[in-house]
């Protein structure tokens, strides 16, 4: 297949990935009311109101929903356009070795925004707001809400990709099981550095999501131990990496 035949078959798979976009996100749209309804009745329970403190929130709100959820619900499809675009250029051997990859990724993303959205958002917006006092009313605007939502279930997303990283690097020999074990205390310093990116930076929210990350760490020192086997290395075989 010619160069410009690669950038025909780019234009088809991102016209297509753009429709199926385009299509989720409406019908995210049709139920955004519903969905943005029961978000904020489960981080302000009690029949607390969300504000809508402009004339056109409520209207961005919701766009701001249909967005976010049909491109989550999206992912799965566009790895898959993906996966057809670069899959004739593979031997059998790379496609037996991909697939896995790919579905690893898209389970540890909903992993995140799973844990973002089930245990550590509904924690931190009650643990914050009761650092309100007597002369306060801990009241919240929906677009304030909506985008702390968005910040950790994306933050959480990214950051639950750490063992696919690593069993990457392990996989390609950039790195040892034996370098990873060994420098474990610096893996947990920047876990918890990313865990106050992620989070307003409070001890009980970092530590609500260090936690669970610093587990993923010590599985996929196992992992990488693992693959490394698989490739026929010593644990104690030089990498780039040292």
């Amino acid at each position: 297949m010619s160069f410009l035949e690669h950038l025909d078959e780019l234009r088809r798979s991102l016209g297509r990935a753009v429709v199926v976009a385009v299509v989720l996100i409406a019908v995210a749209w049709a139920f955004s009311d519903r969905l943005l309804d029961a978000l904020i009745a489960y981080l302000l329970p009690g029949g607390e109101r969300a504000l809508a403190l402009t004339p056109g929130e409520a209207f961005s709100a919701r766009m701001q929903v249909a967005l976010w959820t049909g491109g989550l619900v999206a992912i799965p499809y566009l790895f898959l356009e993906a996966w057809w675009f670069v899959a004739p250029g593979l031997k059998k051997t790379e496609r037996h070795f991909a697939i896995p990859w790919m579905v690893a990724s898209a389970a540890l993303l909903y992993s995140g925004v799973v844990f973002a959205l089930r245990l550590l958002l509904p924690a931190m917006v009650s643990m914050l707001r009761s650092f309100a006092t007597p002369q306060m009313e801990a009241r919240v605007s929906v677009t304030s809400l909506l985008d702390f939502t968005v910040k950790l279930a994306a933050g959480c997303g990214l950051l639950f990709q750490m063992p696919l990283v690593i069993c990457l690097a392990a996989w390609f020999g950039m790195v040892s099981p034996r370098l990873l074990a060994r420098g474990w205390r610096h893996a947990i310093f920047f876990i918890a550095l990313g865990s106050a990116v992620v989070t307003p930076g409070d001890g009980p929210s970092m530590l609500i999501l260090a936690a669970p990350l610093i587990v993923l760490y010590f599985i996929s020192v196992f992992m990488a131990w693992v693959l490394w086997r698989v490739r026929g290395r010593r644990s104690d075989e030089p990498t780039v990496w040292g």
